[in-house]
Order: structure tokens, then C-alpha cells, then sequence
């Protein structure tokens, strides 16, 4: 598909990234503090539990992109709605554990969840590149989703303010479940009967599981991704605690900062992307990154009387947000059509899967360090001691990370030029007639300066 994207065929494929992104404040943020503060659960036995959940996505993630990689349009869409329809209980069974098994019903009620929300996310954000073959059309796409995807969690910041009416956590996590399964199905419902579904080309050659280590590019970007979203996951697990512990604020201010941290992202989203036509991607990434240290590590040595600093920090951390959501999702798809350039191969579910199980991992990874270290450290939500320990934590381990993801994408290899030659190549290739496109072993390095690396 060559042609222009026309604007029903946008907004198709973007409007379900809305609903999609109502869930993440309530899984990654309340959902814990929920278990821990009125279920009664232990800080290490949740975070065990939410990293036990996670890991099957580490197996799940990899065999459902490799499927959707030789699917039918049919079959690909029948997996979308497979995920959907296994969502639904799993949610309703986290909102409302069985009182005798708490921990057995968060473990599998995030397990099963997070099984649905891979076959609904993975066949989601792989139909991207089958979109359109212009790498313009799909920046538009991408673009339009990532901002519906703002909305959405601007969406689920706002929710928790229902506190302040007097709702309940669990009241919260239904009105948060409501409006992700309504709208979800409708727009999910357009996407599937709008837009045809992809086809697995028989152009490319079958790719194999270890052809992934020989995508230096791609391990690169998915290590450097996976530490930065154990940073980012740090803080969101822990940011309840301390609001409460460290600032010496109520539970119901909570919901404040947190819109504060998602509105200065929606803000700053449209500045990234356009910076990003004009400067590298990776550069950005790396200079959004920084900002994010520099105002986040001061947060470690706050106490009471520093919410209008902790504010600061909010805008400016949200600020470096916008560009962690649209920034890697634009290089994982360039790296996609380097490997289908160099290799000729057929794998882009599996890749794309690949970076949605290092996101998962990341996130329950994130739980389990969060929690743990605070538990070692003699922390309770009880007993408020040892605030400084919270800090830290909270603030400084993060901090690290992202010093070690900026650290690994140093002189990345594929630039915004090398893109482009590439797609100029890709162009070229599917000119020719089918049995150009079948080579017997993976093209030369020194057949494009792009492919070097």
C-alpha cells in the first residue's frame, strides 16, 4: 500500500491505542498499592507475584509474533479477539479477588490478563508495517496513535480524582474498566472491519529464532530499552508510597501529580515529533533521557514542604515522557526494515513481539526491585521509616538506569539517513519480479553504506 493513508483508514488503526492506554495508571500504579494497602498482601510477596505473571509474557510475546508472521488476515484478526474476550474476566477477577485466595487470584488474574493483552497488543502495534510501504505514511500513523494513546492516559490519571468523590479503589478500577472494554470493542470492531487485515508476504524468506542475535540493532535497542523501562517502572510502582511517606501528603492528592506528569507529556509529544524529522531519533531519545535525570534526581532528598518542587519535577519528567513514547516506537520500526533489507526475512511480528515482552519484563522486573529493596530496607506502610530509603529508591536507582540505556545506544548504528536509503532500496526491491527477492543467503554488508552495521 503505497498510496496516501487516507484519514478514515488514520484514525481506524489509531482510535483503539485510546482505550488500550486507560489501564496503565490502575495495572502498573494502583493495582499494587491496592494489595499491598487494603488487600493486606506483603510489599515482596505482590511484587513476586506481578514478576511471576510477567514472565510469561517473555515466552508468550516471542510465539505470538512468530505467528502472526505467517497468519492469514483472518487469523490475525481472530487473535486480536481472542485477546479481548480473555481480558474481560481477568479484570473482573483482579478488581474483585476471592477473599479466602488474594494472592492466588492476582496471580492469575494478571497472568490471564496479560495473556489476553498480548494477543490484542502484539497483532495491534505489528500492523503498523503493513500499513503502508512509505515510512511518511506510517510516521503519520504512529503519530496519530501515540497521541490517542496520551489521551488515553490522560484519561487514566484523571480517573483516580474519583477519589475525591468518594469512590473506592475497586469503584476506580471498574470505572477504569468500563471505559477500556466500551469503547475498546467498538473501535477494535472498526479496525477490523476497515482496514484489511495483513498478509504475510511470500517475497521474504522464513526467518529463524536465532537469526534475532544476528540483529545487532536490534539487540542493542531492545537492551537499551528494556533498562529504561525498569527505570520508568521504578517510580510508578513506588510513586503512592511516596507521595505519602516522603511528602507527607493525603492518598487523595495522589492523582494530582499524576495528571500533572501525563499532561506536560501530551504537551510535549508534538515537539518531539517534530523535532524528530529534523534531528537523529536515537540523539533525541538520549538527550530526553538526560533531562529526565537531571530533574528526577533531586526527588531522592525531598521531604514535607517540597511539593511545589516535587511539581517541578513532575512537569519536567513528564516533559521527557512524550519523547520515551514516541522517540523508540519510530527506531524499533526503522530497525524492523533494516532487518528486512539485510536479511530479506519475514519477522517483523516477532520482533515487534520481542519489544513488547522487553516492555512487560521491564514493568514486573520494575515491581519486584521496587518492592523488594523497600521491604529489605524495613519499610512499611505502617511505619514510615526509613523515608530516606523510599527515596532512593524511588529516585536514585532510576537514575542509573537511564545512565546505562544512554550509554548502550551511544553511536548507534542506524541513522535517520541510513533509513532512508534503506526504504529508497526496499522501493527498489519490490519493483522487481518475485524471484529477484529470493535469495539463497542474506545480502552483502557492502551492498549499501546502511547495512554496516
Amino acid at each position: 500500500m503505497s498510496q496516501p493513508l487516507s484519514r478514515q483508514a488514520l484514525f481506524s488503526y489509531a482510535l483503539p491505542a485510546l482505550p488500550l492506554a486507560v489501564p496503565t495508571v490502575a495495572i502498573y500504579i494502583l493495582l499494587p498499592t491496592y494489595y499491598v494497602e487494603e488487600i493486606g498482601l506483603p510489599l515482596l510477596l505482590t511484587g513476586l507475584l506481578l514478576m511471576l505473571a510477567r514472565l510469561s509474557d517473555v515466552i508468550t510475546d516471542p510465539l505470538i509474533g512468530r505467528w502472526l508472521d505467517f497468519a492469514s488476515a483472518r487469523q490475525f484478526k481472530a487473535t486480536l479477539v481472542t485477546g479481548g474476550v480473555i481480558c474481560i474476566p481477568s479484570l473482573v477477577l483482579l478488581i474483585h479477588p476471592l477473599a479466602s485466595a488474594p494472592a492466588l487470584s492476582l496471580l492469575f488474574g494478571a497472568l490471564f490478563l496479560y495473556l489476553g493483552w498480548t494477543l490484542v497488543q502484539v497483532p495491534y502495534i505489528t500492523w503498523l508495517s503493513h500499513l503502508s510501504d512509505s515510512s511518511e505514511e506510517r510516521t503519520r500513523a504512529v503519530s496519530l496513535r501515540e497521541g490517542l494513546t496520551l489521551i488515553g492516559l490522560l484519561i487514566s490519571a484523571s480517573v483516580p480524582l474519583l477519589v475525591l468523590a468518594g469512590l473506592s479503589t475497586p469503584q476506580m478500577l471498574q470505572v477504569m474498566a468500563l471505559i477500556t472494554l466500551l469503547p475498546g470493542g467498538w473501535f477494535i470492531y472498526r479496525l477490523l472491519t476497515h482496514l484489511p487485515g495483513p498478509q504475510p508476504s511470500e517475497k521474504l524468506l522464513q526467518g529463524h529464532w536465532r537469526d534475532l542475535i544476528k540483529n545487532r540493532p536490534a539487540m542493542r535497542l531492545v537492551t537499551a530499552w528494556f533498562t529504561n523501562g525498569v527505570a520508568n517502572g521504578i517510580p510508578a510502582v513506588l510513586f503512592p508510597l511516596y507521595i505519602t511517606s516522603v511528602l507527607g501528603l493525603e492518598a487523595t492528592i495522589r492523582p494530582i501529580f499524576i495528571l500533572i506528569y501525563f499532561v506536560a507529556a501530551g504537551c510535549a509529544l508534538p515537539i518531539w515529533l517534530k523535532l524528530s524529522r529534523h534531528l537523529d531519533k536515537v540523539l533525541l531519545w538520549q538527550v530526553a533521557m538526560l533531562m529526565a535525570i537531571t530533574a528526577f534526581l533531586p526527588a531522592a532528598w525531598l521531604g514535607p514542604g517540597d511539593t511545589y518542587w516535587f511539581v517541578l519535577i513532575c512537569m519536567i519528567t513528564g516533559t521527557a515522557l512524550g519523547a520515551d513514547l514516541a522517540l523508540p516506537h519510530a527506531i524499533q520500526a526503522e530497525v524492523t526494515d533494516w532487518d528486512k533489507f539485510r536479511y530479506r526475512r519475514r519477522q517483523t511480528g516477532l520482533l515487534f513481539a520481542l519489544w513488547n515482552a522487553a516492555t512487560k519484563l521491564a514493568l514486573a522486573l520494575a515491581a519486584l526491585v521496587a518492592l523488594g529493596l523497600l521491604e529489605l530496607a524495613g519499610f512499611t506502610p505502617e511505619l514510615a521509616a526509613p523515608v530516606l530509603a523510599l527515596g532512593l529508591i524511588y529516585a536514585l536507582l532510576p537514575s542509573v538506569l537511564k545512565c546505562v540505556a544512554i550509554i548502550m545506544l551511544w553511536q548507534f548504528p542506524i541513522k535517520s539517513r541510513h533509513h532512508k536509503a534503506i526504504m529508497h532500496r526496499l522501493t527498489q526491491r519490490s519493483d522487481r519480479s518475485p524471484n529477484d527477492d529470493l535469495p539463497t543467503k542474506p545480502v552483502a554488508p557492502d551492498q549499501s553504506a546502511a547495512c554496516r552495521v
